[in-house]
């Protein structure tokens, strides 16, 4: 009995034991298939993760490129300002950051440090009694956000852009790196008419046809303001950048058509044509007629084997640019505009011609020397109208010779001699009776930039 008894107890105990050890057994593969199901769970989570980021966003979509300039400007004849100081200027910082989302879409985008000097906004402030402009410093630098749109690649003949982009109007919004052009300073004709570095907001459809050498552009975007307009500059200050925000009330439509016939980019010929009523889109609505801004041009760039050339033609008229004029003398002092006559017709021509040299002494030479000789001749107040009286000082003559060192195809040294005519008779600055000659502005430069 004793035998039966303890054959029972030895029996249950091994049967418990096995139990017990069949449910350790158990609980430790639940452990380890749990452990293992979190595991692929988190591989398939980081995986699917990184597809879809992947899609969305990558580095080597992007690409940075740019350039820089600094000038040094020696002041040795300046009649129209005695005291004059000589100038060094870290002219500009220009950055282009863009991202290719997928074949046809991109996005382009260009930031510009300019001059190192201080940046402002104006505001209007409607809540004070008769409307009052309130200016902001903004930053210790003047960084500005030129260009940022976006960039539908659909056909060669037809293809937008939307959002910030460039004007295409003239040479120099084109040739506009510094290896690109002779000066140490932009194009002087251009820049003393046009807004330099003119970008609008809106929408652009270019293309090209006939085996890709016609090319077209047409612009629809914001447009100029009026009471920027000026004696000196004509229409360059009307560029809308004193707000934070561009007048829309009126619209301007800009078409360039260009023939390439050579085998280097910058060698063509075309002409572009710009309208905007300007009358509309002035920071108040003090003007009951309008005041359309048409200008026409026609230009042609050369870069094949060791000759480079530049020209280009401009001609532009304001309508009623007398009312401009009364409507302008008027405005407040805070709006920071100039608030002189402004003529109703201008003209500028300008034309360049540089030859590499360096090839006579070696042929096979990395490096390139480029001397030129530059002619430009502009008058923002070519005619006038109404009241308006013609101010012969604005009638400017510049001739120009200089030399460019290009270090590598990406950094160039500069320097020109410039020496340029006013309309103005020239007075004596003690006698202050007119000399019989023509005021002059005469400027030593000397620069180094680069692009890359």
């Amino acid at each position: 009995m004793k035998k039966v008894f303890l054959f029972f107890t030895l029996f249950s105990s091994v049967s418990l034991l096995a139990q017990k050890v069949d449910s350790l057994d158990i609980q430790k593969i639940k452990a380890e298939i749990k452990q293992e199901l979190r595991e692929e769970l988190k591989t398939e989570i980081k995986n699917d993760f990184s597809k879809e980021n992947k899609s969305l966003f990558s580095w080597s979509n992007f690409t940075l490129s740019g350039y820089g300039v600094v000038n040094y400007y020696n002041y040795t004849k300046y009649d129209t300002d005695l005291n004059i100081k000589d100038k060094f200027d870290p002219e500009r910082l220009n950055l282009y950051l863009n991202y290719e989302f997928n074949s046809w879409i991109k996005l382009k985008t260009e930031i510009e440090f300019e001059h190192g000097g201080t940046g402002a906004t104006i505001e209007l402030d409607t809540q004070e009694e008769f409307g009052e402009y309130e200016q902001e410093i903004e930053s210790g630098g003047e960084v500005k956000l030129e260009q940022l749109y976006l960039d539908f690649s659909i056909h060669p003949a037809f293809n937008v852009r939307a959002g910030r982009m460039k004007i295409h109007f003239g040479l120099a919004q084109n040739l506009d790196r510094p290896t690109s052009y002779f000066t140490t300073h932009r194009q002087e004709m251009e820049n003393e008419i046009l807004p330099l570095g003119w970008y609008e907001n809106g929408l652009q459809f270019y293309g090209k046809f006939w085996k890709n050498r016609l090319l077209y552009e047409v612009s629809i975007t914001s447009g100029l303001d009026a009471s920027g307009f000026s004696s000196r500059g004509w229409i360059k200050d009307g560029y809308q950048q004193r707000f934070e925000m561009s007048v829309g009330e009126s619209l301007a439509y800009t078409l360039r058509l260009d023939y390439k016939f050579g085998t280097h980019k910058n060698t063509y010929a075309g002409m572009a044509f710009y309208v905007n009523d300007a009358a509309a889109n002035r920071p108040k609505n003090d003007m009951d007629k309008s005041a359309y801004v048409k200008i026409v041009e026609a230009h042609i760039t050369y870069n094949e084997k060791h000759i480079r050339f530049n020209a280009i033609g401009l001609y532009g008229d304001i309508e009623n640019s007398d009312l401009v004029t009364r409507k302008n003398a008027s405005l407040s002092n805070n709006l920071g505009v100039k608030r002189t006559p402004v003529g109703k017709k201008a003209v500028g021509v300008s034309a360049e011609i540089g030859y590499e040299v360096l090839h006579f002494i070696k042929a096979d030479a990395q490096q390139q020397v480029y001397p030129f000789v530059r002619y430009d001749y502009y008058d923002t107040m070519y005619e006038t109208e109404g009241a308006v009286v013609k101010k012969p000082r604005w009638e400017r003559n510049a001739a120009t010779a200089g030399i460019n060192w290009l270090i590598t195809p990406n950094i160039v040294a500069k320097a020109h001699y410039q020496n340029r005519t006013l309309g103005s008779e020239h007075f004596d600055p003690i006698t202050s009776l007119g000399t019989g000659k023509k005021q002059k502005e005469n400027t030593f430069s000397a620069g180094i930039a680069f692009s890359f």
